[in-house]
């Protein structure tokens, strides 16, 4: 038994410490959650026509410590919209876009920049 149990307390304190740092590692600053970078939307099989314009849905969240500001926006555009937040800022709104091919960007400053590219209609 007494040989069974060094191996055993070692390997918990091995997963222990993997599970702890695990958090840490796994949150970027800027993360886009939608739109998917390179997906055509709206996403259909056969693929979508030609579109001129679709209203579609940007969301994202931005981790950052202390006071902060973000902006973000579509393809070379300013801007469209600014937040100041403390910590954490999540945003989701809809824009009716024109149908071709897109990028959607996010800047929170020094603390991330985070973009996506995808498409409206084929």
């Amino acid at each position: 038994m007494k040989s069974l149990a060094r191996p055993l307390f070692a390997f918990g304190l091995v997963a222990l410490a993997l599970v702890a740092a695990a958090p840490a590692a796994a949150q970027a600053p800027v993360n886009i959650i939608y739109p998917i970078h390179g997906e055509t939307y709206p996403p259909s099989d056969p693929a979508p026509p030609a579109l001129s314009s679709l209203y579609f849905p940007a969301s994202f969240s931005v981790t950052c410590s202390g006071d902060h500001t973000v902006t973000w926006g579509f393809d070379s555009s300013p801007a469209i919209g600014t937040a100041f937040f403390y910590d954490t800022f999540s945003g989701h709104q809809v824009f009716k876009l024109a149908g071709g091919s897109h990028k959607f960007w996010v800047d929170a400053g020094g603390c991330g920049y985070s973009e996506v590219k995808f498409q409206i209609g084929n």
